[in-house]
């Protein structure tokens, strides 16, 4: 059910959403029962872009993200909002003017890589909520930007309708079998490679990040056929850039992995705490992890940048060979900051 609290009840967005789907209002979110398949449009003056959260002693690529959503209807075994967020249901921002002069405003200065994808899925909701339909055209009007859709979903009908200019769209991917036992309601790993495929054709520039890689059995056979597949697939020449690195959480959210209905893989690896804090695989596990996928996206694709997501200079250093530094030089790695 799509709950509309009074305050956003003439709001740009409240009215686009009510011309296909009925809607209820409510005083606040208060009234509305926390579940994954109620959505709540609010309008909140919040900061709505900011610098991604890390630490200094992993590397960062100083990506920005503009919170519009809060929530997720997927229901991944290692996703940090169980942690994060107070509530389930979906709250959406319905002033999304003040979330487009935000964005403006982030790169009047400089170019920056800004997702969608942090405290939501950014294609997920997109036939019921179509942020693309506001996000897209307003993105396409600006000179400093490349505005990154993450998802684990195949749901892309609206983008199809709309000018790639500006825009990527990335796509989280695992095997089809840790998908399956993972990451409950999302795309399967065909309907994303083909999503992929329709996207990359139409126009749109592409990423992919292997993140969280999770060891299991057959880890090399699995992610080995998954890279075959993609690469296979996919025109190098639309991928942007690719992510890697290895599942890592807070300790307090490998407990509530631990408490799930459904067993977790992940309850099932050797750990350390990292010096973040962070619940890691072993630096050795790490490395060998990193090291297969990245040569093995190599073997097919000499073009695309390949970059390690939270993860210590020294590994970039063993692997790749150099150290992409502090967040403001990290940044200047990426293709569009050279174009």
């Amino acid at each position: 059910m799509i709950y509309v609290e009074k305050s956003a009840e003439n709001l740009p967005l409240t009215n686009l959403i009510a011309k296909e789907h009925n809607i209820e209002v409510v005083d606040n979110s208060m009234e509305v029962e926390d579940k994954k398949s109620n959505v709540v449009i609010s309008n909140h003056n919040d900061n709505f872009v900011h610098r991604c959260p890390a630490t200094n002693i992993y590397r960062c690529c100083n990506y920005h993200v503009v919170d519009i959503m809060q929530g997720c209807p997927f229901d991944c075994a290692y996703c940090i909002l169980q942690l994060y967020l107070p509530h389930k249901y979906i709250k959406v921002a319905g002033n999304t003017d003040n979330v487009l002069s935000d964005i403006k405003s982030s790169v009047m200065n400089q170019k920056r890589r800004i997702g969608s994808g942090e405290l939501s899925d950014s294609l997920a909701m997109d036939k019921i909520i179509p942020l693309s339909k506001i996000i897209v055209p307003f993105v396409n009007k600006l000179d400093n930007i490349l505005f990154e859709f993450k998802t684990k979903s195949d749901v892309i009908d609206n983008l199809l309708n709309l000018n790639p200019k500006n825009v990527m769209v990335s796509w989280s991917l695992n095997p089809a079998s840790i998908i399956e036992k993972e990451e409950p309601y999302t795309a399967s790993l065909e309907r994303r490679l083909k999503a992929a495929e329709t996207l990359s054709k139409y126009g749109y520039k592409t990423g992919f990040h292997f993140d969280p890689l999770i060891m299991t059995d057959n880890f090399e056979k699995l992610y080995g056929d998954l890279i075959e597949n993609l690469t296979s697939r996919i025109n190098e020449e639309s991928v942007e850039y690719i992510s890697i690195s290895t599942f890592r959480c807070p300790s307090e959210l490998m407990n509530i992995i631990r408490q799930r209905k459904n067993p977790s893989i992940l309850t099932k690896g050797d750990f350390i705490k990292g010096i973040d804090g962070k619940t890691r695989y072993f630096k050795a596990e790490r490395i060998k992890m990193i090291r297969f996928v990245t040569e093995k996206i190599q073997k097919y694709w000499k073009k695309p940048f390949i970059y390690y997501c939270m993860e210590h200079s020294s590994i970039w250093e063993n692997i790749l060979n150099y150290d992409p530094g502090e967040r403001e030089e990290f940044e200047t790695y990426f293709p569009c900051y050279n174009k």
